[in-house]
């Protein structure tokens, strides 16, 4: 009642005029006074025909409507339907669902039909990649729901006008083998409202997808629809027809080089389901060591595409790369384990042993897949085919920083370090501790002389608790213990004050760190899982050579950290 009794207020009041407009700018469905109307109405606007417009104009969201670029309406029956009908003091054109449960006009006077459903609104289309443009900033998020602060991130992620946007699986929750569904659930998405705004800013946008939008829950070569889910996929990021994976390509990975000679970006993303061998005995029958993730025909591509030069390349995975194997379950329970040679060794060959991850999805299921696409990695940067290679991905519903120096290896080459930002998802969080030590570290000086170059050993205990990260605990400054004993139990006089934003580190600075961080983590600074929905940057810095990576909130630039390539 409200929201009437405001419009009635504002639709006649010369200080709020609202524009004049032709009918095209009119929303083709609106609800208004506890009635949906497809056309126009006069009520509480002295009677001047209105609508709601699809987008605002003159800061309005509504316009007076010139009456002549009002179309006919039709009946079911096929009837023209008055221009315009007179019902009880008010004037519409088209059709309205005053008392009655379906919109209705006058066909005559005193005779009255049901009308026509409306056709649907042309959709909104997503912004290709331009080859020549070079990028400065990339943004990247997963695991879309209209829910939470949704609207929130993703209008503060459009302010930031990236130059790619890269959806990274999940992008709807599908969960079904039925096509017509999936077909709908993408096309709601882009009628949803705010997601709008983000097709409107005309973002260039490339994708991968992940078990929701591919099919099923934790699925992979044995959903049956996989093929069908491609097409869908394709349309609902409206590809060009020329496209590789709409003309027999199986699987939806790509690549793309972006930018001009000498300040270029490969982007590849890479499709992790299509071909997927089982993780678990429930997901199908187990392979062993014949166990993949991206199948042979792909993994060739990724190879070919890892030996064209380039400045940075981005690779996208809708599950994690860097997080280590969870050992907190029986290690033949993966499907991968097979005898258990092959598997260890893979391990052993990252110096893993001693190391567990997350409990959930990753490429750590496999580890001898996820060794091979680092030592490709690996082998890329020492035969001088990219100066940084920096890991996209979603899925897990929390943000993250990770860095991990993939080992010397007699055959590819000197150590490497690579690094990946996790952003997941929009609508969504996971306030849980979530075990990882290949998290992005954080530094230490010795017990506040201001040379940040100790790590933090996490976790460590401090008076009997256990902390996860930085603390304040009797000190006025962040701090964390830099060497603990065998019991986790940090050793007297071995602290530091925890590295600021901008200060100097190893790996290069400290970019920002939220002087909220307490509200949006579970411990570790690097992890974002307490703050709703959040989002990942990528900011490049061609002419001094740096790169920022950030997790972003709906309110702030919650982490973040600045590398040198």
């Amino acid at each position: 009642m409200k929201r009437v009794i405001l419009l009635s207020l504002l639709l006649p009041s010369a200080l709020f005029a609202a524009p004049e407009v032709h009918y095209q700018e009119c929303k083709t469905a609106f609800d208004y006074a506890l009635a949906k109307y497809q056309g126009t109405t006069d009520k509480n606007n002295s009677g001047s025909q209105w609508c709601y417009l699809k987008s605002p104009k003159d800061g309005e969201s509504w316009g007076n409507v010139r009456t002549e670029s009002i179309p006919e309406f039709k009946t079911v029956s096929g009837k023209t339907c008055l221009a315009p009908s007179s019902y009880q003091g008010e004037k519409f054109y088209g059709c309205t669902t005053r008392n009655h449960s379906s919109p209705w006009c006058y066909v005559a006077e005193g005779d009255w039909e049901e009308c026509d459903a409306p056709a649907p609104e042309p959709l909104l289309t997503h912004t290709q990649p331009q080859q020549s443009k070079r990028l400065d900033r990339v943004a990247l998020g997963s695991c879309f729901k209209t829910k939470g602060d949704m609207p929130a991130a993703l209008a503060r992620l459009i302010g930031h006008q990236p130059d790619l946007f890269l959806w990274l699986g999940d992008n709807i929750y599908a969960d079904t083998t039925d096509m017509a569904l999936m077909r709908q659930k993408y096309d709601d998405k882009k009628r949803n409202p705010d997601y709008q705004q983000f097709l409107k800013a005309n973002i260039p946008v490339m994708a991968t997808w992940d078990d929701h939008d591919f099919g099923r829950n934790n699925d992979g070569k044995y959903y049956q629809k996989r093929a069908e889910s491609q097409q869908e996929y394709l349309r609902h990021f409206d590809v060009e027809a020329s496209d590789p994976r709409l003309n027999g390509q199986a699987g939806i990975y790509e690549a793309k080089l972006l930018g001009p000679s000498g300040e270029q970006t490969h982007v590849i993303t890479l499709d992790a389901r299509y071909f997927r061998s089982p993780t678990f005995s429930n997901y199908g029958t187990c392979e062993g060591d014949n166990s993949t993730i991206l199948g042979e025909q792909q993994w060739q591509w990724l190879e070919a595409e890892l030996n064209k030069p380039s400045e940075i390349k981005i690779i996208a995975s809708g599950i994690q790369v860097l997080p280590p194997l969870h050992k907190g379950r029986s290690l033949n329970s993966y499907c991968a384990y097979g005898n258990g040679n092959q598997f260890n060794q893979a391990i052993a060959n990252l110096n893993e042993e001693a190391m567990s991850g997350t409990s959930y999805e990753s490429w750590a299921e496999m580890p001898a897949q996820r060794e091979r696409l680092l030592r490709l990695v690996q082998k890329s940067v020492n035969a001088g085919k990219t100066k940084a290679v920096i890991f996209l991905s979603g899925d897990q519903h929390w943000g993250e920083l990770l860095q991990k120096e993939i080992p010397v290896s007699t055959e590819f080459g000197a150590p490497v370090t690579v690094y990946e930002v996790t952003a997941s998802g929009f609508g969504q969080n996971w306030p849980y501790h979530i075990e990882n030590p290949l998290r992005l570290p954080i530094y230490a000086d010795s017990q506040g002389n201001g040379d940040y170059s100790k790590q933090c050993k996490l976790p460590y205990k401090y008076a009997l608790v256990e902390y996860q990260g930085c603390i304040t605990r009797d000190h006025e400054k962040p701090w964390c213990y830099t060497e603990v004993d065998e019991n986790g139990k940090g050793i007297e006089g071995a602290w530091g004050n925890c590295a600021p934003s901008g200060a100097a580190i190893p790996t290069g600075r400290v970019g920002v760190v939220s002087s909220n961080i307490s509200s949006l983590t579970t411990g570790n600074r690097h992890l974002i899982n307490k703050s709703g929905s959040n989002y990942g940057m990528l900011d490049i810095d061609w002419q001094n050579r740096e790169i920022k990576l950030s997790i972003q909130t709906a309110k702030e630039e919650a982490v973040s950290t600045i590398v040198t390539f």
